[in-house]
């Protein structure tokens, strides 16, 4: 279920049906889907965990890691600056796969 989920939200779709587009623009997703009826947001604070986890792993561990194995300074501020480009480009993305993580965790609770 979990891998159905993250495939539908990086398509940008509800991660139930995948038929219903998540965002209404770049960045802001709707409150719940139109076909199924799912709330995408349930509390506004609900996403913060997987967003710390997915920003800590791909953009600042390569960072930190840089430093660990002393890469020239000028590599590093390549290094930096295009995982900050990637970082703002992937932003949907990003809040898709933590929605898709929030919504499996939701899902596993009610049925338990």
């Amino acid at each position: 279920m979990l891998f159905k989920y993250i495939k539908n939200t990086i398509q940008r779709l509800c991660p139930s049906c995948g038929k219903e587009s998540l965002f209404d623009s770049w960045t802001k997703m709707k409150e719940k889907c139109n076909n199924c009826g799912i709330p995408f947001i349930q509390n506004s604070d609900s996403h913060w965990f997987f967003l710390l986890i997915i920003d800590r792993g791909l953009f600042i561990f390569p960072i930190v890691l840089g430093f660990y194995l002393n890469i020239k300074p000028m590599i590093l501020i390549y290094l930096s600056l295009s995982l900050l480009v990637i970082f703002i480009i992937a932003t949907p993305i990003r809040l898709a796969i933590s929605l898709a993580f929030e919504f499996y965790l939701r899902n596993k609770l009610e049925n338990n």
